[in-house]
């Protein structure tokens, strides 16, 4: 697996990062495990989690797979999104309810709606910051993170002098590595210049559609992690369906036959690593065959520049076509892309 550095450190992390959102949605803990063991012997070192995911039970499965290894992979936690209380973490309690209401999936969707409605998010002060990261400490059975990101945070909260100060301290401690925010793009503003120096790292959308990284200014000091890199992947393959004459065009041009099923996602993945040059993409699945997949193409490099930016420009013909029900819309994620 390819490597890239944290900024002008000599700390190496894989290309790819592992994003476990999904984590919670395996049959068992073991098969969740199973598929982070799978990540990590492909050459993935990086794992993004947050407090919220799972209701608070991802970071738990996180910690069987961090023993023995803790030291040979960099990780992501989030704070700020609390997940309800009386659940976060009690598997026992949600997976009750989720062996009760399996039989009746109408109940089961609702339970989750309310659930996830029961949230709480913004929860930016220095105490609930500090509290999240103890949280997230004893669930990972970690003493330290190497990222602890503000989770949909804005600019105004994470320039909060309190916040700043309560962050550093516990950087003074070491048990956080570096601070950052981990929002939708539109949060940032665009300028990394508005934010407090300490913040390190961004973490934002940014695909072949919603181009995020090209429009943030300063980004120079900061080290940027990338999500929903797959998230035009329906609406593009949508597009060469209704438009085929377009997809031959650009087919011809690119010397790649974009009706193929695998292409559209092999030249998001692409882009994806393109745009973010020098930093970390996400993705997220819960199929090795997937994880496989988008390791071989990273590590293989497909595509040069030309063919990328021939296959943006594709894109925005395609899109400028596509009747205005079917086009993409912005669907800014605090979760990772799903490959």
């Amino acid at each position: 697996m390819k490597k890239v550095c944290f900024l002008e450190t000599r700390v190496e992390m894989s290309r790819l990062g592992f994003g476990c959102v999904q984590l919670t949605l395996h049959p068992s803990r073991k098969d969740a495990l199973a598929v982070l063991e799978h990540a990590f012997s492909s050459g993935i070192t990086h794992y993004d989690v947050a407090r919220t995911y799972g209701f608070g039970r991802t970071e738990g499965i996180l910690r069987d797979f961090l023993r023995q290894k803790r030291d040979a992979v960099t990780l992501t936690t989030k704070f700020g999104i609390e997940p309800p209380s009386g659940l976060a973490g009690n598997v026992h309690l949600i997976n009750g309810l989720k062996k009760v209401l399996g039989p009746f999936p109408g109940l089961l969707r609702k339970a989750k709606t309310r659930g996830s409605a029961m949230v709480k998010t913004g929860a930016f002060t220095p105490e609930a910051a500090i509290r999240s990261l103890e949280t997230s400490l004893r669930e990972l059975g970690t003493d330290y993170v190497d990222f602890f990101l503000l989770h949909e945070g804005t600019i105004a909260d994470a320039s909060s002098e309190r916040l700043v100060e309560a962050l550093l301290r516990q950087v003074e401690r070491g048990k956080i590595r570096h601070v950052g925010v981990g929002s939708a793009f539109r949060k940032l503003q665009g300028d990394a210049d508005l934010l407090p120096a300490m913040y390190e790292v961004l973490q934002f959308n940014d695909n072949a559609i919603d181009r995020s990284v090209r429009k943030l200014s300063h980004r120079d000091r900061r080290f940027v992690i990338t999500h929903s890199i797959f998230v035009p992947l329906e609406t593009l393959r949508q597009g060469v369906n209704e438009h085929p004459q377009i997809a031959r065009e650009h087919s011809l041009r690119m010397n790649i036959d974009l009706t193929e099923p695998s292409a559209i996602s092999s030249l998001l993945l692409q882009f994806a690593l393109w745009s973010n040059a020098n930093g970390i993409v996400l993705f997220s699945s819960t199929d090795s065959r997937h994880i496989d997949a988008n390791v071989l193409q990273t590590d293989s490099d497909p595509y040069d520049d030309l063919a990328i930016q021939r296959f943006v420009v594709f894109v925005d013909q395609l899109l400028a076509v596509m009747v205005p029900s079917s086009r993409f819309t912005e669907r800014t994620s605090t979760v990772s892309g799903p490959a």
